[in-house]
This record gives structure tokens, C-alpha cells and sequence, in this order.
């Protein structure tokens, strides 16, 4: 599959994680509405309102940014190799900020074996060969 099929299937997944998102929204004032309904002061409060789920403008960047995200994934995923077909772009679309935040938090072998996490961009120290470590030695 070409890259902007990939972009444009991961952007549709994204785009499906963000209609998951409103429905989950939309069914939270749904049952907020029943349970008012169902309460003892039905008449006397107000029924609650859409806008206390719904928050449109952080909403609709939220869904931009899963597009984006999306797309990003299905391409780094596809062109790697590591998936084929338009089945396997939506569902790295739809998962990718999970996804992706699973990326960012894999230790390297060197973390899991030592526990000594080097900060970012941190040049490995130097070792002499022959020489153990403190740490091999203590």
C-alpha cells in the first residue's frame, strides 16, 4: 500500500476514535437525563444539557489530533512493514494514541537490566575493555 493510502486509512481510524469518543458523551447525558427523570425531584430541577457533555471546539481538536496521529501511525507501521492491508491502517488509526504512548515508554535493555535510566539524548559513558563496571564489582 502507497504511503497517502496509509495516511488517509490511519486518519479514518483516527477520525472513528474520535466518533467513539462523542457517542461515549453523547450516551453519558443520555443516562444523566434517565436518572432525572427517574429521580424523587424530576420537575423541580432542570433537565441536564448536552453542552455538559459535549465541549465541541476541544472536541473537534482532540479528533484532529487523533487524525493525526492516525495517520502517522498507519504510515510508520505500514512502511516498516509491519502491516499490509486497509483493515490493518484503520485499527493502527483508531488505537495509535495508545499505541504510540506505548512506544514512548519502552525501556531499553540497558534501563530494565540496570534500573539506571540515562536522561534523553545522553551520550552512553565510556568503558574500558577488560574493565568492569562499579556495578559488576560492588
Amino acid at each position: 500500500m502507497d504511503t497517502t493510502g496509509l495516511l488517509a486509512l490511519g486518519a479514518a481510524g483516527g477520525s472513528l476514535r474520535g466518533l467513539v469518543d462523542a457517542y461515549n458523551q453523547v450516551v453519558a447525558w443520555q443516562a444523566a437525563r434517565r436518572d432525572h427523570r427517574r429521580g424523587p425531584a424530576a420537575p423541580a430541577r432542570e433537565m441536564p444539557r448536552l453542552t455538559e457533555y459535549v465541549d465541541p471546539l476541544p472536541d473537534s481538536v482532540a479528533t484532529a489530533f487523533h487524525m493525526a496521529l492516525g495517520a502517522a501511525g498507519a504510515a510508520m507501521f505500514g512502511l516498516s512493514g509491519q502491516i499490509t492491508g486497509a483493515y490493518a491502517a484503520i485499527a493502527v488509526g483508531i488505537s495509535a494514541p495508545a499505541l504510540l504512548t506505548q512506544l514512548g515508554r519502552v525501556q531499553s535493555v540497558s534501563e530494565a537490566v540496570t534500573g539506571v535510566v540515562a536522561p534523553a539524548g545522553a551520550p552512553p559513558p565510556p568503558r574500558l575493555a577488560g574493565v568492569p563496571d562499579q556495578e559488576e564489582t560492588g
